[in-house]
């Protein structure tokens, strides 16, 4: 129970941006919020490469995940689960995974134009009204969340920039001729293929961490 919970939570926390966006963008201003912090201060929790993972930032992921387990189980969660499962290292790492694949996708060259932004800022409901886009709506929702255009904009970016990397990594997998042909028949082509492909990036990013500079405060966490 626990092993395929910890499965469903790690796909949940690389779902694809469109389906946190839409789904969640109600609660997308709890996880972002990113800001200067000094890598040696008490409000860190880690760095990566000498950039700074605030605490801040990882409590509200920790919480929201907390949460996300709340609404999955409902009157089967309980907290004895969420420390079996070792749910706070898990967010951590999460995080850690996003410094490292947002370095990778700078030194690749990859790059997010402001019109892509627009393009998904535009097509939130929470910034529509009567169906289209409201600059005065989404000001004020922003507004409302403590959180300016620029930052909020700023971090979306981020977003879709970690988003094309994890495709770029994950495109690149397929299967030779000879591969496909070993396929059992019932076997499942797609699903195959997708398992293959998250083997890929898994495999990626954990080459990245071991060349990156990672620094955990365990007391802190």
């Amino acid at each position: 129970m626990i092993k395929i919970l910890r499965e469903r939570m790690q796909f949940l926390l690389v779902i694809t941006l469109w389906v946190v966006i839409i789904a969640f963008v109600g609660t997308i201003f709890l996880v972002w919020g990113r800001g200067a912090v000094n890598p040696t201060g008490s409000n860190v929790i880690a760095t990566v490469d000498g950039e700074a993972i605030p605490f801040d930032e990882y409590k509200k992921a920790y919480f929201r995940t907390v949460d996300t387990y709340k609404k999955i189980l409902k009157d089967k969660y309980t907290d004895e689960m969420i420390e079996k499962m070792n749910l706070k290292r898990t967010v951590l790492n999460s995080l850690i995974e996003e410094r490292i694949i947002l370095s990778a996708a700078s030194e690749t060259g990859l790059m997010v134009s402001d019109e892509e932004v627009f393009d998904i800022i535009s097509s939130m409901p929470a910034f529509q009204k009567d169906g289209k886009f409201n600059p005065e709506i989404y000001k004020r929702v922003l507004s409302a969340n403590k959180y300016s255009p620029a930052a909020f904009e700023r971090n979306l970016k981020e977003d879709i920039l970690k988003e094309k990397m994890r495709r770029l990594i994950k495109e690149s997998v397929g299967y030779s001729e000879g591969e496909a042909q070993n396929i059992p028949a019932q076997g499942n082509v797609d699903v195959l293929l997708l398992q293959k492909q998250e083997r890929a990036y898994m495999a990626y990013v954990e080459g990245l961490k071991k060349k990156a500079k990672i620094k955990v405060y365990e007391d802190r966490l």
